[in-house]
């Protein structure tokens, strides 16, 4: 078992990094969002391609941490809501988001790092680019915040 995390909770120190983690990438994705915008491009596509490896790296980590702790049941089953529909329709959904957001973010880095000229610049994948990265940009966020909802269903209360 890991050792105690470092936000006062029952959550063990990887969980807890990865909490601080989504709490880092939504600020991170509005930058890198308002960088777009305003045509830095390059700024852009390295912030996206750091966040990219960052998730990667967090979400091995989570999943070593998961086995290892036996399952997301296990590590709550000292959570108020253990076993309720509450808990475990957060638990669901935020891994159906992560799940989802996950492919879709990997296949959008690969895909815009193939089709976007280097330095990058408007192109032809350009709409399509801009489509995608909102609905990514919005599942991440939406991961973040279901994240948040149950590290503090099944960790904090």
């Amino acid at each position: 078992m890991l050792p105690p995390g470092f936000l006062g909770t029952r959550a063990d120190i990887l969980m807890d990094l990865v909490v601080v983690s989504l709490v880092l990438i939504l600020p991170a994705l509005a930058v890198s969002w308002t960088w777009a915008r305003g045509k830095s491009y390059r700024r852009h596509r390295n912030l996206m391609m750091s966040l990219g490896g960052t998730l990667a790296v967090v979400v091995t980590l989570f999943e070593v941490d998961m086995r290892m702790a036996g399952g997301i049941f296990e590590m709550t089953k000292d959570s108020a809501y253990a076993g309720t529909l509450l808990l475990n329709a957060s638990i669901w959904g935020h891994t159906a988001l992560s799940i989802s957001t996950s492919i879709l973010w990997a296949w959008l880095l690969i895909v815009s790092w193939r089709r976007f000229p280097k330095p990058p610049a408007p192109a032809e994948f350009s709409a399509r680019h801009r489509f995608w990265g909102k609905v990514g940009m919005t599942t991440m966020a939406l991961t973040g915040i279901t994240g948040l909802e149950l590290y503090i269903l099944g960790f904090l209360l």
